[in-house]
């Protein structure tokens, strides 16, 4: 079976937006989309521009014709594009327009199923007009209302038709490959690539799991970056100004970001700074001056929520780590850090409940220790005499 051929999606009314988004995602996509908002208003000049820069992508036009399918279709094949879409609930007329338009240019012609009431039928009658493409689509209103466009696709894969099968309803990298299994031959990504904090990045990893190239490893390693690439580059000075200022540091989080706070204070304590984990038996108690270090991804895990209180009542200063930026630890802190978007943080491929916090706050934090000692020059040796030599 031929590698499925990725398409993005360029909703965009933005012109110089567009053929950016187009420029960072070009190594790995295979089709670029001009989606129906884009093309209504930016006309046939956005299909120009993508055919002169992007010679050897294919250009789609979205159009949706509804009627008057050669007499519409026909400027934009000859202004560059290799595919244009009919609406499957157009009616035969139309659609054979269309395609008659799409082979005098020796291009495509999409019949796109959305809101057709009988999907089986309309992809049978289209492939024996003569269609190149079916697209099986859900559109964002569907999409809004929990439908998904995978049944469909598996019904009309399960034809045999001798027409290339599109599929489109918000894919992202946790449905690609479940779109491929179910015998897409293009698979349309939006959202997914164009609203990341790094399409390149995200359209990279649309490409890998299409192909079946993707490993663990990757997928954690780039959701890690993506993650970080969305959190804010001031929090490393910040931080800093915050630890110099004070008094004492405390450190506290639970479970698994527990496990990170303890690599912090040990981080912490290594570049010289006053430094306790909550909950150790050696640990004293916090005053005013003090800061408090609060990592959670929640903000309302009880045990933190308590030492916050008390933290607060002392009139010590209170710093969370978290994903969201209101909660009820938030709302007592002095500063609350986000580290990425809360809609980074949905499933992950490889990464299992929830490690994506965790390991992301990881990464920062280490980053803010790197940061740390290269501004105050602290030699490595240095660190060195601080580590423990009674283990």
């Amino acid at each position: 079976m031929a590698k499925p051929l990725i398409q993005l999606a360029l909703d965009s009314l933005d012109f110089d937006q567009t053929v950016s988004l187009a420029e960072q995602a070009a190594p790995y996509v295979d089709i670029f989309e001009i989606g129906t908002p884009c093309i209504k208003h930016n006309g046939i000049d956005i299909v120009k521009e993508l055919r002169e820069r992007f010679p050897k992508k294919l250009i789609l036009v979205d159009l949706k014709t509804m009627d008057a399918g050669e007499y519409e279709a026909a400027p934009f094949y000859a202004a560059g594009a290799d595919i244009c879409t009919v609406l499957g609930v157009s009616g035969l007329a139309t659609i054979t327009g269309v395609i008659k338009a799409a082979n005098k240019y020796n291009a495509e012609a999409q019949i796109d199923l959305i809101n057709v009431p009988d999907k089986l039928e309309c992809a049978r009658e289209a492939a024996n007009l003569g269609a190149h493409i079916i697209g099986v689509h859900t559109g964002l209103d569907a999409q809004a209302a929990g439908q998904t466009p995978f049944a469909d696709l598996q019904d009309i894969a399960e034809l045999g038709l001798n027409v290339r099968i599109s599929v489109a309803g918000g894919i992202n990298q946790s449905t690609v490959q479940q779109v491929v299994k179910a015998g897409a031959d293009i698979i349309v990504v939006g959202a997914a690539i164009y609203g990341a904090p790094s399409p390149a990045d995200a359209a990279r990893m649309i490409r890998l799991l299409a192909d079946g190239k993707s490993t663990h490893r990757r997928l954690i390693i780039d959701k890690i970056s993506g993650i970080l690439a969305a959190t804010d580059d001031s929090y490393n000075l910040r931080l800093t100004n915050m630890l110099d200022n004070a008094n004492r540091i405390f450190v506290s989080g639970a479970g698994r970001s527990g496990l990170v706070c303890r690599f912090f204070a040990m981080r912490l304590m290594h570049s010289g700074y006053d430094v306790s984990v909550v909950g150790e038996i050696v640990t004293p108690s916090i005053k005013r001056g003090d800061l408090l270090i609060i990592i959670s991804g929640s903000g309302e895990t009880e045990q933190l929520i308590a030492f916050t209180k008390k933290a607060r009542e002392v009139g010590a200063n209170i710093l969370l780590i978290t994903t969201k930026s209101d909660s009820t630890i938030g709302d007592m802190a002095d500063a609350v850090f986000q580290i990425g978007s809360p809609d980074l943080y949905g499933k992950v491929v490889g990464m299992p409940m929830g490690t994506t916090f965790e390991l992301s706050t990881l990464s920062f934090l280490e980053s803010l220790i790197s940061h740390i000692i290269h501004e105050k020059g602290i030699p490595e040796e240095v660190m060195r005499t601080r580590h423990a030599n009674l283990e």
